[in-house]
């Protein structure tokens, strides 16, 4: 086989490969929701470790602790909201 075909095979071989990982899956893109994911955000340094450190002394993932930290804040502004009707 020459060698440019053999070159090309390789390259085919690697797409393939590259195709089946889970960051390149479709079917896993489809699943997500962009709409329900709050994008990346640049924030102080001091926070993030604050954050970071945080997330481990509770033994939780990021994840949690954010949802945690959402869903209080938004529970204390409907609360206070209510205090005022």
């Amino acid at each position: 086989m020459p060698k440019n075909i053999k070159t090309l095979n390789n390259f085919i071989d690697i797409d393939k490969q590259v195709n089946n990982l889970s960051s390149f899956n479709k079917e896993l893109n489809k699943k997500r929701n962009f709409q329900k994911t709050i994008p990346n955000m640049f924030c102080d340094a001091d926070l993030v470790d604050k954050f970071r450190n945080l997330a481990k002394q509770q033994q939780w993932t990021n994840t949690t602790l954010m949802n945690n930290i959402l869903r209080d804040y938004f529970d204390r502004l409907e609360n206070g909201n209510n205090e005022n009707d």
